[in-house]
């Protein structure tokens, strides 16, 4: 269909262009930093780390290792911490075996503050581990 003369194309200015790419990148790297942040928690195996999500743990100690493996789904595991995060509400649930191996219950709650390690096994444990970043957010602003 033919234009008439009044009608003209229309045309971006090229300050939108530059304006609306400067805020993407801004965006953008944002949140680059954020999910690349050099914090870690060094002794994440032996002690606690600092609490990143604020959650209600709950402890739950359990006599059979079928029912840990059951609910932490690995036959291997002698505890595991379970966490739900909506509505800015984190809640853990810790399921450990008895008796407790030393450090296990240490482990688990650094689960529940927000860390976890690299790997699984022994040696990952005692590395450096790192903020879980996906419940971090889903837990919001802590006060």
């Amino acid at each position: 269909m033919p234009q008439s003369a009044d009608q003209q194309p229309m045309r971006v200015h090229p300050y939108w262009i530059l304006f609306l790419g400067g805020l993407t990148l801004a965006l953008l790297f944002a949140g680059l930093y954020d999910k690349s942040s050099s914090e870690v928690c060094v002794g994440g195996g032996y002690e606690l780390c600092p609490d990143l999500l604020n959650a209600t743990v709950k402890i739950k100690k359990h006599d059979l290792p079928s029912m840990v493996a059951q609910i932490c789904g690995d036959a291997r595991s002698n505890a595991c911490a379970i966490r739900r995060a909506r509505w800015q509400r984190v809640v853990c649930e810790v399921h450990v075996l008895t008796p407790e191996v030393p450090g296990v219950l240490i482990h688990e709650l650094n689960h529940c503050r927000g860390w976890e390690h690299q790997g699984d096994s022994q040696e990952a444990y005692g590395r450096p581990w790192v903020p879980n970043w996906r419940l971090v957010h889903a837990r919001g602003h802590i006060d």
